[in-house]
């Protein structure tokens, strides 16, 4: 280093660090605090957008993901084979260069007639790999559903005759299959779920399904003259598919399109291309659009509070190291060089930390965010931000660290003691405000292609968050201004808490620091568990009361409740024609017995609880219990019928949605009226369970409470409330590293205090318990702190939680009493270890080292 020119104590400055273990951990978790949160936010936004294209991707069906072509097909002469097989090969053709597109599966269909009754004709490229076969299966014929072959009385063998469009053909049936409609719906059939379903409140009649090949279907067609359905699907593998490699794909499909729509001569009575992919990438854009507003404020909160345990690092340096500053500084050496002496010893630490950050960020957003799947734009931002991190962390240690050592022999001037005293906590304090009203508070972003996606509003984030800060800061100076005029009056009976009390008072900025650096992020993270919890409870809420459970079936007729479901669900009875004091309304007759089970009730809900309206009905009291409309009607009339029921209002009740009042009553006086009513089974618990086992049930339709927030509508909100989350795991970290500082910063007074301290007959265990009354007395000042601090901004922001106003019951507040006492315990656990380690330093000690030490 010499022959550089530097001077022997800047040559040695960067491997000088390495034999103070306490400034190195300090500079290096100051470094891993700033590059941490900087280099998660564009890891995190770029995992949300894959997320959300991911979510999107496996919810919807891969018929239509990829490319679906759809057109007819005229079978006059032997055209029709002809025709079909022009367009396979050219689709075929086009689609090979696209990334990641699969090749084509082709559907052939048509109405026909087998034996005496009406079916689907299907030809479908590798059906019989993708059904239940009942009994056969080898050979070409038909497959027939086993509920039309048994009411046929078909066998597997049977010649049966097959009319298609005036030919009528025999054919032997290869097989029977369980019928589609009595399994859960697979992935290969989805294309086809509407023909052997049926629509959603359709009334086009339903077929069984017929499957045979497309060769026998070609041969069955050809020369008819009739005219069949034709699709052909081209999936896309979506493993792996980000928002960056998607659009390849996308450019590609479009090339497609535009092929297939101008080849009139492939399709001469017209063609519908569509692929859900555009529209799908287009989403997962506006969730990362979304996102932004809410995660780069909280990755900038974090890292300032990174830069400020920085700046006390640097703080730290200058007082470990004033004898040898002090000499240079005594021989020639200023501020600047100083500073530049720091910058060269906590380099090393600084990026050792900087990177430790940026490995830490991946981690973290890898397990705590929504899916570890990074585009390489997203890998490039997060380095260079660790870069950013690295830079401005040496140049928080180098500022303080030249101010810090421009005043080593002089007396801080009038001007800086004036600037200490200036409120400074009202520029946050403003700046909240200011955002506040500011800010957009729209709760939704969207467009034409993709619709809308719901977001936590930005001023949502970043008013509490400089709310906060404002606050902490006041709350640090009045603690400051009053330990520095309070005055130990005697001495306390016990010996720890009065040597703790004794230290407090000696040191009132630094007490005022550690509880302000505890209060902040505590407020933190107790007020983004707040707004997950409440957001996430009031979506909740509002999605399961619209539908009134998690499944919700309109059955046919009456059916029994299925043997696995009888613990969870409820037969209901539904009515929609009844007046109560001239308002119409809808009525639902319920078992009581059952009825609780099965419907979803929160109990943070105003009014009575569900339990007790059901305790009134199933006691045989007369009463009708009417949500939505006014109070105090007192007549009931149902299908025409005056009942004499007593009406008590409440504010919801399961199943009440947006439109008409909701009426509920027992099912024996709905039932007893002789009504047509439309029988319905609720069922709580998971659908994927749910849907097969009422397979066997005549079901017409259903409704479950997770399609109000399907299609990625409210994912953003989501995946902030991860953010959230994972910047809350920051918390402990800022705790510890200020901890680590309060009390490095006072060991060599402790030391030589301690070895008077056992002159005066003061044993080690009063010792530890004086450094456990000093350490958790301040940190349990800044843990009451922060929960107040973030009451406080749950108090201000409480009403913007509901991010659908329209939609009762409103905001349902959900305190985190769990992380308040995993904080709460962390907070114990921190401080029994931070005053054992003090307490075994201070006792390792020797007397005789100690009174001769002068540093």
């Amino acid at each position: 280093m010499k022959r550089w020119g530097l001077p022997s104590p800047w040559a040695r400055a960067p491997w000088m660090l390495l034999r103070r273990p306490a400034i190195s951990v300090a500079v290096a978790a100051a470094a891993f605090l700033v590059a941490l949160p900087a280099a998660a936010a564009a890891l995190f936004l770029s995992a949300a957008g894959n997320a959300s294209l991911r979510d999107q991707t496996a919810d919807a069906c891969p018929a239509f993901t990829g490319a679906h072509v759809e057109a007819s097909l005229e079978f006059t002469g032997a055209s029709g084979a002809r025709q079909l097989d022009r367009r396979v090969r050219a689709l075929t053709e086009a689609g090979a260069p696209v990334p990641r597109l699969s090749g084509p599966v082709v559907t052939l269909t048509s109405r026909a007639t087998v034996g005496t009754g009406t079916v689907s004709l299907v030809a479908r490229d590798g059906f019989a790999d993708n059904v239940t076969v009942l009994d056969g299966g080898s050979g070409p014929g038909l497959w027939l559903p086993d509920g039309f072959a048994g009411a046929q009385g078909i066998r597997v063998g049977d010649q049966v005759p097959v009319a298609l469009t005036g030919r009528t053909a025999m054919m032997p049936v290869a097989a029977v299959y369980a019928d589609l409609r009595s399994q859960p719906d697979r992935p290969y059939w989805c294309g086809l779920v509407d023909l052997y379903r049926g629509k959603p409140l359709g009334e086009v009649a339903i077929y069984p399904l017929a499957l045979v090949s497309r060769d026998d279907f070609l041969a069955l067609a050809d020369g008819t003259g009739s005219v069949a359905g034709t699709t052909v699907e081209l999936a896309v593998n979506t493993d792996g598919l980000t928002t960056a490699n998607v659009h390849p794909v996308l450019d590609g499909l479009q090339r497609l399109r535009d092929d297939t729509n101008q080849a009139v001569d492939r399709y001469p009575g017209g063609v519908r291309f569509s692929s859900g992919l555009p529209a799908m990438a287009e989403r997962a854009d506006l969730v990362v659009g979304a996102l932004t507003g809410t995660v780069v404020p909280l990755a900038a909160a974090a890292t300032l509070a990174g830069l400020v345990v920085a700046g006390a690092a640097g703080g730290f340096w200058v007082d470990r190291r004033r004898a040898e500053l002090t000499v240079l500084s005594a021989r020639g050496a200023g501020p600047v060089a100083l500073a530049g002496k720091a910058v060269l010893e906590v380099a090393l630490v600084v990026a050792a930390g900087a990177v430790g950050g940026w490995f830490a960020a991946r981690a973290l957003v890898g397990s705590a965010g929504p899916i570890a799947l990074f585009t390489p734009a997203a890998r490039a931002g997060s380095v260079w931000a660790t870069a950013g991190a690295f830079v401005v962390t040496l140049g928080a240690i180098a500022l303080v660290a030249a101010r810090r050592t421009a005043h080593l022999f002089d007396v801080p001037p009038v001007r800086a003691h004036r600037r200490s005293r200036m409120p400074w906590e009202v520029l946050p304090l403003a700046g909240a405000v200011v955002s506040w009203f500011v800010l957009g508070d729209d709760v939704q972003t969207g467009s034409a292609g993709a619709g809308t996606v719901a977001h936590v509003p930005p001023r949502l984030v970043v008013a509490p968050i400089l709310l906060v800060i404002a606050l902490a800061l006041g709350v640090a100076r009045l603690t400051r201004w009053m330990l520095a005029r309070a005055r130990a009056r005697g001495g306390p009976a016990h010996a720890g808490l009065f040597l703790a009390t004794r230290r407090v008072l000696a040191g009132p900025v630094a007490a005022a620091v550690l509880i302000g650096a505890t209060a902040v992020p505590v407020a933190l993270a107790v007020y983004g568990a707040s707004v997950t919890g409440s957001v996430e409870r009031t979506l909740h809420a509002e999605g399961q009361l619209i539908v009134g459970t998690d499944v919700v079936f309109s059955l046919e007729g009456p059916a029994p409740v299925p043997p696995a479901l009888v613990d969870s669900a409820s037969a209901v009875s539904y009515y929609n024609n009844a007046r109560v004091g001239g308002t119409t309304v809808e009525v639902i007759g319920v078992d009581p017995a059952t009825f609780g089970r099965a419907a979803f009730w929160d109990p943070a809900l105003p009014g009575p609880s569900l339990d007790d309206l059901l305790g009134r009905l199933a006691s045989g009291e007369k009463i009708a219990v009417l949500a939505g409309a006014t109070r105090g009607a007192s007549t009931v009339d149902i299908g025409g019928r005056a009942m004499p029921l007593t009406v008590v209002g409440v504010p919801q009740l399961p199943g009440k949605k947006s439109g008409n009042p909701l009426l509920m009553v027992r099912q024996d006086v709905l039932d007893g009226l002789g009504l047509v009513t439309r029988p319905q089974l609720w069922v709580r618990g998971d659908p994927d369970r749910i849907l097969p086992a009422v397979a066997g049930l005549p079901v017409r339709t259903y409704a479950e409470a997770a399609s109000v927030t399907a299609a990625g509508v409210y994912s953003p909100i989501t995946y902030t409330f991860g953010f959230l989350a994972a910047v809350s795991l920051l918390c402990g970290a800022i705790i510890i590293v200020g901890l680590l500082l309060y009390l490095t910063a006072k060991a060599r007074a402790r030391r030589s205090a301690y070895v008077l301290l056992k002159r005066m007959s003061v044993s080690a265990a009063d010792h530890w318990r004086s450094l456990f009354f000093e350490v958790g007395g301040l940190l349990l000042a800044g843990f009451v702190a922060g929960l107040a601090l973030a009451a406080v901004a749950v108090a201000f922001t409480y009403g913007a939680y509901d991010l659908n106003p329209a939609t009762v019951p409103g905001t349902v507040l959900d305190v985190p009493w769990g992380l308040v006492g995993g904080l709460a315990a962390a907070a114990v656990v921190t401080t029994m270890l931070a005053a054992a380690v003090a307490q075994r330093a201070v006792s390792r000690a020797r007397p005789a080292e100690v009174l001769r030490d002068s540093r």
